[in-house]
Formats: structure tokens, C-alpha cells, sequence
């Protein structure tokens, strides 16, 4: 009798070990485990996208976006992998003859199962006006290097592709962060797709 307690035993051992195998690690959300088979943060994604000038001097004009993300250099175990940003580098080209810009930035990502939440901050370059008096339709930046930041929302369709609505801002920061003369900053929002390989 004692035998077949003993294998019973252990049968319900392997099977709860089975199933915690499945669940997230202690600590960790279950947002973020959920989504792991979608979001490989080692691998190399580009991005591309079409934007548009919501106000502002440059209301109205219209931008085409690419990008490349880099892996993460280093990883953390559990919840904490999210405070390690993945560089990217891209461009802004505003096809209106208006203000372009290349930037660098770190890239947060957060995932929710398919959805996926996302803030960069990093620095730009811009072919922008510097003053008001120069341009009177293009957005006068006070400085060629600019802050950049935003943010993305996102949805993954599977490992490879996804789609995101952006929201991009440039500011020399002043008075606090510059010296500049101007800022007005700059803004861009819009749909980008992605492919990761």
C-alpha cells in the first residue's frame, strides 16, 4: 500500500512541476511572461513609417520614418530585463521641404501578451530653421541638437511583424536644459510597421 502511495506521489510531483514550468518565475508580471514568444529582444528590427506635423508651424506636413533596433547588449533576469533599453538609430524626412531629422536613442519596451507599450529617449540632428526670421513656415529650433523623445503603442501580429501609432518630440530644453534662443520644439506622430529577424 505504502508503494502505491509513494508512486501516486510521486506522479502529482511531476505533474505540478509540469505545470509551474508553464507559469511566470516568481517576481515576474504575467503580462510580461505572457509575451515572450512574440517580443525577442535579441533579435535586429527595422522599422518604417509615414508621419505627420499634429500642430505647430509645420502643421500639416507630412514625414516618412525609418529606423533600425539593435539587440540588447546584456539581459536581467525577470521583470527587471525591461529597464535594459535596445539602441536605436534612425531618420525623420519631411517631404514638404520642412525640418528632417536623424536620431539616437535607448528604446524601452514593454509587452502586454500581442500589445506592447514603448518610451525612447536619446538625442537628434535637424536641417532646421535656428531663428524665426530665417523661415517663417518651418518650426524655429533654437539649436541643431535637439532632446528626443516619445513614445509608441503598439501590436504584434507574430515574432515578426507589428504595427505602431508614434509620438515623436525634439527640444533643446531651455531654459533649464540649454542655453538656446528658441524652442519651439519640434512634433511628429504617426503609424510605423516593424519587422524583426
Amino acid at each position: 500500500m505504502s508503494r502505491i502511495a509513494l508512486a501516486l506521489a510521486l506522479a502529482l510531483g511531476a505533474s505540478t512541476l509540469a505545470q509551474a514550468a508553464d507559469l511566470a518565475p516568481p517576481g515576474v508580471p504575467a503580462a510580461l511572461a505572457a509575451s515572450a514568444p512574440l517580443y525577442d529582444p535579441s533579435k535586429f528590427e527595422i522599422r518604417g513609417g509615414f508621419f505627420a506635423s499634429p500642430f505647430g508651424v509645420e502643421q500639416g506636413s507630412t514625414d516618412v520614418s525609418a529606423a533600425l533596433v539593435f539587440p540588447k547588449v546584456f539581459r536581467l533576469p525577470g521583470w527587471q530585463d525591461v529597464l535594459i533599453p535596445r539602441l536605436r538609430v534612425g531618420g525623420v524626412a519631411n517631404l514638404d521641404g520642412r525640418t528632417s531629422y536623424a536620431y539616437v536613442d535607448g528604446l524601452w519596451t514593454v509587452n502586454f501578451d500581442r500589445a506592447f507599450a514603448e518610451v525612447f529617449l536619446g538625442g537628434l540632428v535637424h536641417n532646421g530653421t535656428l531663428q524665426n526670421h530665417i523661415d517663417e513656415n518651418a518650426t524655429a529650433l533654437g539649436c541643431r541638437e535637439l532632446y528626443h523623445l516619445g513614445a509608441d503603442l503598439g501590436y504584434r501580429f507574430d515574432q515578426h511583424w507589428s504595427i505602431m501609432v508614434t509620438y515623436e518630440h525634439g527640444s533643446d530644453g531651455e531654459p533649464i536644459l540649454s542655453n538656446c534662443p528658441q524652442n519651439r520644439g519640434l512634433n511628429v506622430a504617426g503609424v510605423a510597421l516593424g519587422y524583426s529577424f
